[in-house]
């Protein structure tokens, strides 16, 4: 059973370097937009960031939460069912009320407080690691604020499953999110959804990453100096981490076709960058920690019932744990690899023997 944690930042001296590379993975993906088309595509993102326009999206989304909600929540039992794991109708009910309610909530910080405004004076230089990293220190007091007002809203949700004997709360919680989030921006256009989607991801990883425990353990490790600097620097490079490992995965398992779709498809695309993401998360908190005790708690019992849930081999699993642990190694000297060395041998022992 799982054990909650607190979702409330600790901006202290010693971890605002590694909160403001963690909020930097928030940021809107500006970089995306090819520099030529910057200049043109300016104006209509400022008119989507509008007090006025967010009161439009917001309000559209309103208009569609109860059914999307609903419609996700009917598309995660289809699941259940299919891999002969009847829902706990009454939990499941609880659930699904409180993740709505949640998204709810977001949506109101999104409408009311829009955390990512001075982003877009970054524009035409965020590429630059510099940039986005000065961009990220403007955003964190108002990203402060956002995680002060969800955090009892995330404990709340995460205590009706942590509080249950159902096995299967978990998966259901996560695939209900996940399924939402995808009904919610198809109502978007481009710009609504280059502004929103850092709302909705940063809501899908709090629930099952564990980034605020890892910049929260930059403070309590300062006798391992090494090791903070290592994930100081790879921190940064999860993200390009995935993209090799997912495009890697595309040319092994070419084949592969979970309850989503085939591994070429958006939507697997999508949730397999989140997972790998989540995968190299886990695999630094327990660098920091040296200990693989969360991954034995937290990680893999998600990662047992989701992917059970969506039909993904577990093969493929194991293949993206070791991939990504190569990758890594691929970028530390001779020194960084003796000190990771241990932790990355014992959580790929872990999801081989699950």
């Amino acid at each position: 059973m799982y054990e909650p944690i607190s979702f409330q930042p600790e901006s202290t001296d010693a971890n605002h370097e590694l909160l403001k590379i963690w909020v930097a993975r928030y940021l809107p993906e500006l970089g995306k937009i090819s520099g030529p088309a910057r200049k043109h595509v300016e104006q209509r993102l400022r008119l989507a960031m509008t007090d006025t326009s967010r009161q439009a999206t917001t309000q559209q989304i309103r208009d569609h939460l109860i059914a999307d909600c609903a419609a996700a929540a009917a598309d995660t039992q289809k699941l259940l069912l299919r891999v002969g794991l009847p829902p706990e109708m009454c939990e499941m009910q609880e659930l699904y009320a409180k993740i709505r309610g949640l998204y709810e909530a977001l949506i109101d910080c999104y409408e009311q407080s829009f955390i990512f405004a001075p982003v877009v004076e970054y524009l035409h230089s965020i590429e630059e690691d510099s940039c986005r990293l000065e961009a990220a220190a403007q955003v964190i007091p108002p990203f402060e604020g956002l995680m002060l007002t969800m955090g009892p809203m995330l404990r709340e949700l995460k205590a009706v499953y942590f509080s249950s004997t159902n096995l299967h709360m978990v998966g259901f919680m996560t695939t209900h999110m996940h399924f939402t989030q995808r009904y919610i921006l198809t109502h978007l256009d481009p710009y609504e959804c280059l502004w929103l989607a850092p709302y909705l991801r940063l809501l899908d990883e709090l629930m099952c990453m564990p980034w605020q425990r890892i910049c929260s353990m930059v403070s309590t490790i300062t006798e391992r100096p090494d090791a903070i600097a290592l994930v100081k620097r790879m921190i940064p490079k999860v993200n390009i981490i995935s993209a090799l490992v997912y495009n890697k995965a595309l040319t092994v398992y070419p084949n592969h076709n979970s309850c989503q779709g085939r591994i070429q498809s958006t939507a697997v695309q999508r949730s397999s960058l989140r997972d790998l993401n989540m995968f190299q998360a886990y695999i630094w908190l327990s660098f920091l920690e040296d200990s693989t005790v969360m991954i034995e708690k937290q990680l893999l019992p998600i990662c047992i019932q989701v992917f059970r849930l969506t039909n993904v081999n577990g093969e493929l699993v194991t293949f993206a744990i070791q991939s990504i642990i190569e990758a890594i190694q691929s970028q530390l000297s001779p020194s960084e690899q003796a000190l990771f060395h241990a932790s990355s041998h014992g959580i790929e022992r872990l999801f081989i023997d699950a």
